[in-house]
């Protein structure tokens, strides 16, 4: 095979077969194809799609280039989550404690961050101490005691969605929806859960930008996992406005801790839905009890225990974690009603300040970030503090454009 046909085909919209894929994909993951050829592949999967045979054959693909872990071989109602990517997504870090709590099992394996949506693996690493490179034993041991366990993905572990991955976040190609769906269920199959819940982001600060393609990720989820006889189930979340208050790594863990005291917030009450889905799932509950019993979890504190034995167990110091020193304030230049706060927008000045990657080569701040101190509907005066910065840099030029995301609605 030739690696030029393959990308040519592609870019003319055919239908590539099992081999073709396994060929490009193995040979980058190989080294044998140079990233600027696999980029160009990409970006014409990105441009023409996949139809749900190549999907359902790179996601084969992926699991095949590593190990299968088969959890639910060694442990009871295991479950998984996935979020496909938002600002200030930080269900992971409430969502695994609260289903600990409520008698099931989630070891999980997550990513980084992908484009400018920030990353459960990123989050995590702010912590001073935190082990997020576990072994099979590792993981299974830790999920099985504690009842969470979170790791990055390992050499092990599709190793060729791990390259694949990285790839994309910085050739513009991570809106594809059978790479998304491909590299969401590749991970999960691998790792073996037997339920697993996909919250689908919409919005302009996520990967998915309308309903209707978000409706179509849901069915290519489920496809895939009927094929590996798994039990998925999907919702659909919006993204238009940040999910938390925090935007930024440490700040993010720190909020995390704030809704699992009991915060109620909209990350709280997305947390509690996706804990509920999973009870429901797993236990056969309607969903509504599954409603009581995830909200008790947080309200008994039992899931806040759980989260602080989470991060024990896998060596973390929470105590230790750092935000960066330099607070700049930003208020409101006029008086009015909190019309939009743009997610978008909101995640580009974390990334401005260092919060996420802009190139491949960049190095993360785990320490910086924004934390709003509004939500849309508020109504603010001349004045009123809107947000704060944290930086390291204190020399940073910020300019009134950088924060446009916040609309007010003059009186």
């Amino acid at each position: 095979m030739n690696i030029l046909d393959i990308i040519t085909r592609k870019k003319n919209g055919i239908s590539l077969s099992y081999d073709e894929l396994e060929y490009a994909f193995n040979g980058y993951l190989n080294k044998k194809i140079p990233s600027y050829q696999m980029s160009a592949l990409l970006m014409a999967i990105t441009i023409n799609g996949m139809n749900m045979s190549e999907t359902l054959a790179l996601t084969d693909i992926f699991i095949k280039s590593g190990e299968e872990y088969h959890i639910s071989d060694y442990i009871n109602n295991s479950v998984d989550k996935h979020s496909t990517g938002g600002v200030g997504d930080t269900t992971t870090l409430v969502v695994g404690p609260m289903c600990a709590a409520m008698g099931m099992h989630m070891a999980k394996m997550s990513g980084r961050g992908l484009g400018i949506t920030g990353g459960t693996i990123d989050k995590l690493e702010s912590i001073p101490g935190m082990n997020l490179k576990l072994t099979k034993d590792e993981l299974i041991e830790k999920a099985s005691t504690v009842g969470f366990a979170l790791s990055a993905q390992t050499s092990e572990l599709t190793p060729l969605d791990k390259v694949v991955y990285a790839l994309r976040d910085v050739t513009g190609t991570t809106e594809s929806l059978p790479l998304i769906a491909s590299s969401i269920m590749s991970k999960k199959i691998a790792l073996g859960a037997e339920n697993i819940l996909i919250d689908i982001k919409v919005g302009d600060g996520a990967l998915v930008k309308n309903q209707s393609q978000a409706e179509e990720l849901s069915r290519m989820l489920k496809e895939i996992g009927t094929s590996y006889n798994k039990k998925v189930e999907t919702i659909i979340s919006d993204m238009n406005t940040p999910l938390s208050y925090a935007i930024g790594n440490a700040l993010e863990v720190k909020e995390a801790i704030n809704v699992l005291k009991g915060k109620k917030c909209p990350l709280y009450y997305k947390a509690v839905e996706c804990a509920a889905n999973l009870l429901s799932m797993t236990r056969g509950l309607d969903y509504n009890e599954s409603i009581i019993y995830a909200e008790k979890a947080i309200e008994t504190g039992k899931a806040l225990e759980k989260f602080y034995e989470f991060v024990k167990s896998q060596g973390g110091r929470i105590d230790e974690l750092e935000l960066a020193e330099n607070v700049i304030p930003i208020n409101a230049n006029k008086s009015g009603k909190i019309k939009k706060i743009d997610a978008l927008g909101a995640a580009k000045l974390a990334a401005k300040v260092g919060a996420s990657k802009m190139k491949l080569d960049d190095t993360i701040d785990y320490s910086v970030g924004l934390y709003l101190n509004v939500k849309e509907g508020d109504y603010v005066k001349e004045g009123d503090l809107l947000l704060k910065v944290y930086v390291n840099n204190p020399n940073i030029e910020l300019t009134n454009s950088d924060f446009s995301f916040i609309d007010i609605e003059g009186e």
